[in-house]
């Protein structure tokens, strides 16, 4: 019993020995992969820095990933980090789908209402993640074809997390969001804080006051045949009941019952 416990130590320090050195061999493969994933999935044009895979832990990390397409309108993606969790222990052999993918820092440009269309049939299946957080991301929207009169909008996102995702463009992860605190900058100076957890969206700033204005918010599940067409609606819908309910208030407040 002695010796076959030896035994079993020896070849679990080897496996994991192999692993290691697996791991250290498997970061170019594994950046070739995440290249040739996106790219197909997204059309587009897709360059991935350095790469380090701990198949011990079960973690990738890869360093300033970019992603360009221009076919029509201007879709850019810069991520500063990104890291993703998958199956420990080299399982990941057999079981690729990240568990959990986490952004920290990046920026996303959307230059015009048909960025975020892709063609029926891409060449890759779009990304599935357990779950992605994101920190310190800015969206940098230019559609004037969607909100006439609103010629530029940034979002700076300081924290938001999603639930399981299908990564169909880089905004699907609106549609399973489960808490976001993000600022938005508008025209003309104006700044709209924003908070969203447990299906209640508040704004506060600019238009809103000071005293943040909290509406109930469900939000639709994702038709991935319009997705960008999707996301106009509910940006215009979240827009008009926030108005709503501002309005309600300030009624309330300078009228008399």
């Amino acid at each position: 019993m002695a010796r076959f416990g030896i035994g079993l130590a020896v070849l679990a320090a080897i496996y994991l020995v192999i692993l290691v050195i697996a791991g250290w061999i498997a970061a170019g493969v594994v950046a070739d992969r995440i290249q040739s994933r996106l790219a197909g999935s997204l059309d587009a044009r897709v360059t991935v820095g350095d790469t380090d895979v701990g198949l011990i832990t079960g973690t990738v990390e890869v360093e300033h990933l970019h992603l360009e397409r221009d076919h029509i309108a201007r879709l850019e993606l810069t991520i500063d980090r990104l890291e993703v969790d998958v199956a420990p222990m080299g399982w990941v052999v057999f079981d690729r789908e990240p568990a959990a993918v986490r952004v920290r820092g990046g920026r996303l440009l959307i230059a015009g209402p048909e960025a975020l269309n892709l063609p029926p049939r891409p060449a890759q299946p779009p990304v599935r993640v357990g779950s992605l957080e994101i920190e310190n991301g800015v969206i940098d929207l230019m559609v004037t074809g969607y909100w006439p009169g609103l010629a530029r909008m940034v979002i700076t996102i300081e924290r938001a997390r999603s639930h399981a995702t299908t990564l169909r463009t880089g905004l699907s992860w609106l549609f399973t969001l489960e808490e976001l605190v993000a600022r938005v900058d508008l025209p003309a100076g104006m700044t709209v804080r924003i908070t969203y957890k447990d299906r209640a969206l508040s704004a506060s700033g600019g238009f809103f006051g000071a005293t943040p204005v909290t509406i109930p918010f469900v939000l639709p599940p994702l038709d991935d045949r319009s997705e960008s067409v999707q996301l106009v609606a509910l940006g215009k819908e979240l827009g008009k009941q926030l108005a709503i309910e501002r309005a309600r208030r300030w009624l309330g407040k300078h009228l008399k019952p």
